[in-house]
């Protein structure tokens, strides 16, 4: 079954936008779908496939007038689509050049109020750290967790932060090989085997972070994950799924912020999940998403700074 994804689009005819179903068809993305999106909804959605041009599947009919199946490319005359007619939306229409994919990500400001008390974000949102009542918080607990997927063996992904300067030239790298950052401001428990450092028992690697104790002259704590000797046995992120971080609150054990990943990281063996990063003094945490190929831990540590 081809893999489906999910593009925004907006109509300048009608200042409307819609949710393109798109699914992948050899080498091509096809849209094979439509819908139409709330202002609520388009405000927290974002696109998660970017390239050129989307073609249309043969189940949704072409462009009346030349039969033109290219997503916003239609030359013809703009009267023959029926959204310039009545201001409704039609299936043809897909193909109007009034048509066009945003790839642009939701702003802080967009991310919405907290449901039972956690911040779920989409792609390149961000949100202040703290409490359910707003009061910041000075340590959290991180939790992060995946899934092989169907048929994967032998996957050992872990789990690792990257303490960095504002500039990106400075950094210090905590993972399981060296568990603490000498300030004591991030603590990794390792994999969860003991229950160490356990909030939810579905997370499969947790670490502590004290936010209090970062060094002034760190102010990025860079969340990443990679998958140990992806060389030596050939695996790639193709063979995991379900990845997400999760923020906690360490008195009350509830989710404040959670993020999963749903961007398409095909053929990469490595990813910059999220970022705690501090600005005028206050922490916020940011959902990045962007995966990339790094042979081991240390060369991803080196590489993250051109996503953060």
């Amino acid at each position: 079954m081809a893999e489906s994804k999910f593009l925004k689009a907006y109509c300048g005819k009608t200042n409307q936008y819609f949710g393109l179903e798109i699914k992948k068809f050899g080498f091509s993305w096809k849209v094979v779908n439509m819908i139409k999106l709330s202002d609520d909804e388009a405000k927290i959605i974002s696109s998660e496939v970017e390239q050129s041009f989307f073609e249309t599947n043969a189940n949704l009919i072409p462009c009346l007038k030349c039969g033109n199946r290219r997503v916003g490319g239609c030359a013809c005359a703009k009267k023959k689509h029926q959204c310039s007619k009545n201001m409704k939306y039609q299936f043809d229409c897909i193909y109007c050049d009034e048509l066009k994919i945003d790839y642009t990500l939701p702003t802080a400001s967009e991310v919405g109020s907290r449901a039972g008390g956690t911040v779920t974000l989409s792609q390149g949102q961000e949100v202040k750290i703290r409490y359910a009542d707003d009061r910041p918080l000075s340590k959290i607990s991180v939790g992060v967790g995946w899934d092989p997927a169907s048929g994967a063996n032998n996957m050992d992904v872990d789990s690792s932060v990257v303490v960095m300067s504002q500039s990106n030239r400075e950094f210090e790298l905590v993972y399981f090989g060296a568990k603490e950052h000498s300030s004591g401001c991030v603590i990794h428990h390792g994999d969860n085997l003991t229950g160490e450092g356990d909030i939810q028992s579905g997370d499969d690697e947790n670490i502590s972070v004290y936010l209090n104790k970062v060094p002034q002259q760190r102010d990025k704590l860079v969340f990443v994950l990679n998958i140990y000797k992806c060389d030596e046995r050939g695996q790639t992120l193709d063979s995991v799924k379900n990845l997400y971080i999760k923020l906690y609150d360490p008195d009350s054990k509830k989710t404040l912020i959670q993020y999963r990943v749903s961007g398409n990281m095909s053929g990469h063996t490595a990813l910059v999940i999220g970022m705690a990063f501090r600005k005028n003094g206050s922490w916020s945490f940011k959902a990045i998403g962007r995966s990339l190929n790094a042979s081991d831990v240390q060369e991803l540590a080196r590489r993250c700074g051109d996503f953060v």
